[in-house]
């Protein structure tokens, strides 16, 4: 017995109370070398934020001294020293309101004004937030309380992120974005209060002794204010959980409704979101069929957390230009893993950029065509067209491919070309796009919605 409890004795190389009390008073100082570094700490973490560069914001909380007035409240808690807990809050505010105040400056002359990933992060608390701070303070407090002061203390700086909140509280204020400011300033009051909590705990079994003689109804009181503070605090926590639970298992099962049920050969999903209990799928290639469609509704029935969502396609076969193969590429490929990317990205460019270089192409030439033919042929007014898309079936199998074979040019002219020049016309324009061309030649004065040889008059 006496084995385990050596392994987990926190008295064995403890420092003495003097040395303890020496510590906790000198990291509570919000003078001089401390305010400078907080200062700094909070502009560092606000760039850090503006910019979403995860290096800089963990720069900033190792050198945050926001810890030692949260430890010193829990230091004041164990003692029962009323007037020191006093006057830690009242520091341990100020330091919270300076942070605040500076990082709202910044973020109000800051030309980048667009929320970042890093701030998002950081205005939805959950229970795991709670957990964190538990166990970072309960490690920042025993290792501030060893004779040789440990690496424990930037690992629980960065572990429970205390300046990235209240600069994101800064931020929210300053865009008048209470959402933020509410949501960040619960994720920093749910960090402080669980760390000066640990503090406590651990400070306690340390034994440290109280300052004064305290009646045991201060000790009852104590303990009923700190179980009621942190149900308060803990219960919105554990609701925000339970709702990022429920969206990430929604998120699961969106994900395996596609991948199951529409892997087309001819049609992909591009983009999907799930809002308001409708889930919406963009897609792009061939049409679904309305039979196509009304399986799918019935199909994500069989999805338990999806059996109360509405299904909603959003479809169609568009030419496509270089910004929107760029956008249907990411919106693929950022909700895949990085193991995925490499090849998922050079599956939907071969996919999509064909599309792109064929409409890039057809431009071109109807730019030549326009501004040559009617040197050619004064007649001439303007030329349109484009190429046009052949399914070329295997005579094995129903399926078939599609290509690009027959060029379509409709010109208009002022009065009729002559027989000769029209077949002159032909084969120029059939020089320029390098393919089989299809001709129709209408006058601007009275053109005719019908044309060709098919038609019986």
């Amino acid at each position: 017995m006496n084995r385990w409890n050596n392994l987990i004795d926190l008295k064995g190389d403890s420092a003495s109370i003097e040395i303890i009390n020496q510590r906790i008073l000198a990291d509570a100082t919000i003078e001089g070398t401390n305010l400078v570094v907080l200062v700094m700490a909070i502009m560092i973490a606000c760039i850090g934020l503006n910019m979403n560069s995860v290096a800089v914001i963990i720069g900033a909380m190792l050198i945050s001294p926001l810890m030692g007035g949260i430890v010193a409240t829990g230091y004041g808690m164990a003692t029962y020293d009323v007037p020191f807990i006093r006057k830690s809050l009242i520091k341990l505010s100020f330091q919270v309101g300076l942070a605040v105040l500076t990082a709202s400056i910044y973020f109000l002359i800051s030309p980048l004004t667009t929320p970042t990933d890093e701030m998002l992060a950081r205005t939805t608390p959950t229970i795991w937030d709670v957990l964190v701070a538990l166990c970072g303070g309960i490690a920042g407090a025993v290792g501030n309380t060893r004779k040789e002061k440990s690496n424990v203390i930037p690992g629980v700086a960065i572990a429970t992120a205390l300046m990235p909140p209240l600069c994101t509280a800064g931020y929210g204020f300053a865009s008048g974005n209470y959402t933020f400011f509410l949501g960040a300033l619960y994720l920093f009051f749910i960090n402080a209060f669980f760390i000066a909590l640990s503090s406590f705990l651990v400070f306690k079994i340390l034994k440290v002794p109280p300052h004064g003689n305290v009646a045991e109804a201060h000790f009852r009181k104590q303990r009923l204010i700190l179980v009621i503070l942190g149900l308060l605090i803990t219960i919105p926590s554990i609701y925000m959980a339970h709702l990022t639970v429920k969206d990430a298992l929604q998120e699961v099962q969106v994900k395996s409704f596609i991948e199951t049920n529409m892997n087309f050969e001819k049609t992909s999903v591009v983009s999907y979101t799930l809002k308001d209990k409708t889930l919406t799928i963009d897609l792009v290639g061939a049409v679904l069929t309305e039979e196509q469609i009304d399986q799918l509704k019935s199909n994500i029935n069989n999805y338990p957390r999806l059996q109360d969502i509405s299904l909603s396609i959003i479809q169609g076969n568009r030419n496509l230009n270089a910004e929107e193969v760029q956008r249907l590429i990411n919106s693929r490929i950022e909700k895949q893993g990085k193991a995925e990317k490499e090849a998922s990205y050079k599956m939907l460019t071969s996919k999509y950029y064909p599309a792109y270089e064929r409409t890039a192409a057809d431009q071109q030439v109807i730019q030549i065509l326009n501004s040559q033919a009617p040197l050619l042929f004064p007649e001439i007014q303007f030329v349109r067209g484009g190429t046009l898309t052949a399914l070329h079936r295997d005579n094995d199998t129903k399926d078939g491919t599609f290509g690009y074979d027959r060029f379509m040019a409709e010109v208009t002219v002022r009065t009729p070309l002559s027989a000769d020049d029209a077949l002159r016309l032909h084969d120029w324009i059939k020089g320029q796009v390098n393919m089989p061309v299809i001709l129709n030649v209408q006058t601007s004065n009275a053109p005719s919605e019908y044309y060709g040889n098919g038609i019986q008059w």
